[in-house]
């Protein structure tokens, strides 16, 4: 049985498009191992039919860390046996493909966003320009590439005249019979109102979020419900409080997707 390693920088739990990859990759008949990293709080990870690894590492942000996570996952890669690597988003690519290239592999890349021109990096000039010394080095030379829509794929393109495979942010099919619904109240909300869900571990500044909230001044009989993480977050929280929101806008913690559903 082949094997694919999939590596990403965040703790595995709440991942839904790589829990996709790997469990599309699992049924298909590969052997994967999925690569992570552990923080301080990351939930315990669930059972899944494929295999899981997090590292711990001494930096969990900033240039350190990115430093320090392609470093350990270039070694993770050179002792670990695989047939493909799979790259997820620029933060894990470089030690991907120095991996792939000395030990004669192959390697996908899966970009998740059109990462070189998110908010966060276009305020941070310097830092944006050693992440795309990296993209511009390496991603002409990869021959199989995914994103998650076509206008990515088409920026993409006309940067690099590659245009990558579009696989999109769908759930995949599935039964919840065997999971235990939790109701409303054991959830701590109420239980007369419907509810807008925004979830992630990235949610960040511009990406829809700080208008969502404002919006809320104006919705009725629903509250907004935001589960996981992200730079924003007190920024959001700020407006909910200025804008008396409290009663419409309701943060939780990263959870499990049983919980979560």
């Amino acid at each position: 049985m082949k094997r694919i390693i999939v590596s990403v920088t965040n703790d595995l739990v709440t991942d839904q498009r790589v829990n996709k990859t790997c469990l599309t990759l699992s049924n298909a008949g590969y052997d994967i191992l999925l690569v992570g990293r552990k923080l301080k709080h990351s939930l315990p990870l669930e059972q899944k039919p494929y295999k899981m690894h997090r590292m711990k590492l001494r930096f969990t942000k900033g240039p350190f860390f990115y430093a320090a996570y392609n470093l350990r996952l270039f070694f993770f890669l050179m002792t670990h046996k695989a047939d493909v690597f799979f790259s997820n988003d620029l933060d894990t690519l470089l030690a991907n493909y120095l991996a792939a290239k000395i030990k004669g592999k192959k390697l996908v890349y899966d970009t998740h966003e059109y990462y070189c021109y998110v908010p966060e990096l276009i305020c941070r000039p310097k830092v944006q320009k050693v992440w795309l010394f990296i993209e511009r080095y390496i991603f002409p030379k990869l021959k199989w590439i995914f994103t998650v829509n076509d206008s990515i794929a088409g920026l993409y393109k006309s940067h690099y005249q590659i245009e990558p495979v579009v696989v999109r942010n769908v759930p995949m099919k599935k039964t919840f019979d065997s999971i235990p619904f939790k109701s409303k109240a054991a959830l701590g909300l109420p239980e007369d109102k419907n509810i807008i869900l925004l979830q992630g571990a990235g949610i960040n500044i511009n990406r829809g979020a700080e208008e969502a909230v404002l919006a809320m001044q104006w919705v009725e009989n629903a509250i907004f419900l935001i589960i996981g993480g992200g730079d924003v977050l007190p920024e959001l929280k700020k407006m909910v409080k200025e804008l008396g929101l409290g009663q419409k806008v309701i943060f939780k913690p990263k959870m499990p997707f049983a919980d979560m559903i």
